[in-house]
């Protein structure tokens, strides 16, 4: 495997890819307070003949590192002195704005290697922008893996399940996650299946994380589509 640091619609990428011709790519969304940094070593460990493509969000984040869309920090605080939270009623400001930022960034990977299949790995902040746009846009994928999630928009995410029709979609959740509710991830679960997708769910007794099982379903997950 291979790294370099590319731009693609204006954001900077690390890139992951084998010495062999990919099969197809993969996009790689970070969480909030994240950077692409942070997620090339697991690229790199998956280790399938996959190009890997791993964005940076375009805002600054609190305390370090990139997000997607801004958070309201008081009010996250406020919710979670109550416990973890779903966020299924959330409209996210800025949302509209990161799924553009994510289909120019799908026009530019198309225009840099040609017409290929892409799948799609959101983690936290990422799982959300990675479905929202998956339902709300024109944004064709083979596989859809959603990393410790919830719903968001869920009232206007109804309308568009029919997308996701037959689609693989793997959905992990950490039963201990402090910060989304293990129920919001089920609830995500939940509401996919109601959609006809295939989905793969991989409960795990962590928190707000990616761990070693998570890593070894979406291996396969991603080996399946080959």
């Amino acid at each position: 495997m291979r790294e370099s640091t590319i731009s693609l619609a204006g954001l900077s990428a690390i890139v992951v890819e084998p010495d062999a011709t990919p099969r197809f790519s993969v996009i790689l969304l970070h969480g909030y307070a994240m950077t692409p940094a942070d997620l090339a070593p697991f690229a790199h460990s998956i280790a399938l003949p996959l190009r890997f493509i791993v964005p940076q969000g375009p805002l600054p984040a609190t305390p370090t590192g990139c997000a997607w869309w801004p958070l309201d920090h008081e009010s996250r605080a406020t919710a979670l002195r109550l416990g973890a939270r779903d966020l299924h009623a959330e409209h996210p400001a800025g949302a509209a704005a990161a799924r553009a930022q994510l289909v120019a960034l799908r026009e530019a990977l198309t225009a840099r290697y040609g017409d290929q299949p892409v799948a799609l790995v959101g983690f936290s902040q990422g799982a959300l922008l990675a479905c929202d746009t998956v339902l709300r846009e024109t944004f064709p994928v083979v596989g859809l893996a959603l990393l410790s999630a919830s719903r968001i928009s869920a009232d206007e995410w109804v309308a568009f399940l029919g997308r996701l029709h037959t689609l693989p979609v793997l959905i992990s959740h950490g039963e201990h996650d402090a910060d989304l509710a293990f129920s919001a991830g089920e609830a995500l679960r939940d509401l996919i299946a109601t959609s006809g997708a295939q989905v793969t769910w991989v409960p795990h007794p962590g928190g707000h994380t990616i761990p070693i099982a998570v890593w070894r379903a979406l291996r396969r997950f991603l080996r399946a589509l080959t």
